[in-house]
């Protein structure tokens, strides 16, 4: 995974010695996830951090044999071009799972990828919008680097519209902080 590029970046112009890997996001994602499972602890709520951390840990475990595989790839296929990747990446990931020959941990690491791509638990909720709050932080180290903002800027919207669904009082303060320093990016750059 360290030497995966995330292919996202590529497709929309960012140079491939730029690009960061999918271990380099997988860090900052489980970083950002752990952050927000501590300050959701703190608020009163019950998060399972450990759980939080395993789904982080695990969440692109399967890009080590699929290679990331970008949105903007998949539209090619129309529709059906999501349900492909989800089934590749499912695929993957039991495949390195069932190579565990210790079955109650294999069961562990099916019942987290269950978990994750249901996103239904606060715990994988808040996986999923680490996820998304990583690309935006690494949409804004782009820019500091030189991008401009318009090669970007549809990446942000969609991943910002992302985040408008997600209900967890840390993510949102994480959130604007985050587009605050876009702004401030952006002032500083005329």
């Amino acid at each position: 995974m360290k030497i995966i590029p995330r292919s996202g970046w590529i497709s929309h112009g960012v140079s491939l010695p730029d690009v960061e890997s999918v271990a380099d996001h997988s860090y900052s994602t489980c970083v950002l996830s752990l952050l927000i499972a501590d300050l959701e602890n703190e608020r009163g709520a019950r998060v399972n951090v450990e759980r939080v951390l395993r789904l982080a840990v695990f969440h692109d475990m399967a890009e080590s044999l699929t290679f990331d595989i970008s949105r903007a790839y998949l539209e090619y296929l129309g529709r059906r071009g999501g349900r492909i990747k989800a089934e590749l990446e499912r695929s993957a990931s039991k495949h390195l799972i069932q190579n565990i020959k210790e079955r109650r941990l294999s069961r562990l690491y099916l019942q987290l990828q269950a978990e994750f791509e249901a996103n239904r638990t606060l715990e994988s909720r808040i996986v999923h919008a680490a996820d998304a709050l990583d690309i935006l932080l690494q949409v804004i180290e782009y820019r500091r680097r030189g991008y401009p903002e318009t090669l970007l800027q549809e990446l942000w919207t969609q991943t910002t519209e992302r985040l408008g669904d997600v209900r967890i009082p840390s993510v949102t303060t994480i959130h604007r902080l985050i587009v605050k320093e876009a702004k401030n990016l952006k002032r500083r750059a005329k």
